[in-house]
């Protein structure tokens, strides 16, 4: 239906619980949600909080100008597509470092009498696994999900450790064609539901 309507207006915020993230993950090859609203089972894993700025999702494409004989622009041939998520994990624990560093790199020891729960972290040149994800956000009764078959934290940026602020880990997640010629899927679901 064409016009205004304030329910298909969305500001999402992660659609979290005391127990579970916004964020979650499973290994490559994992049947992903096909609308925003279906509930993650079986081998999803979530992960914690993500820090204040969200989640950006970039696209970008480059295109080569098909001139003709009087160098007059005709066409644009694609020649490059890139998509990319970007985020900063706020809460530090081992979902996060093994995203980020992958999880040969990463050491995970319970709380004892004598220290809590520990993590050491091995930081070298070796990328973080390729994993299928979901971002889930709400907003009401609205939902809007994020949805990556195949992505693979790629970069890291500059993590700072100062006592006024939180110690954050700001990520690029690059998204790679599922077979299909897509790497992204986003999902609206305006929370208009029929009565019954």
């Amino acid at each position: 239906m064409a016009g205004i309507n304030a329910s298909q207006v969305y500001l999402p915020s992660p659609d979290q619980s005391a127990t579970t993230g916004a964020v979650a993950v499973a290994p490559l090859g994992t049947t992903t949600p096909t609308d925003a609203r279906a509930a993650l089972t079986g081998t999803w894993e979530s992960g914690g909080y993500i820090s204040e700025g969200g989640i950006t999702l970039g696209m970008s494409r480059s295109t080569t100008p098909i001139k003709d004989w009087s160098l007059a622009t005709v066409r644009k041939a694609l020649t490059d597509f890139d998509g990319t998520i970007s985020g900063e994990f706020l809460q530090v624990d081992e979902f996060a470092a093994e995203r980020l560093l992958g999880s040969a790199n990463v050491t995970a020891t319970a709380a004892s009498r004598t220290a809590g729960n520990q993590i050491a972290m091995a930081i070298g040149p070796d990328m973080a696994e390729a994993e299928a994800w979901v971002i889930s956000m709400k907003d009401g009764e609205r939902r809007v999900r994020i949805v990556v078959p195949n992505g693979q934290i790629t970069e890291l940026s500059d993590v700072t450790f100062v006592p006024g602020a939180a110690n954050v880990w700001p990520f690029t997640l690059s998204c790679y064609d599922d077979g299909t010629g897509h790497s992204v899927y986003v999902y609206y679901d305006d929370g208009q539901m029929l009565s019954a």
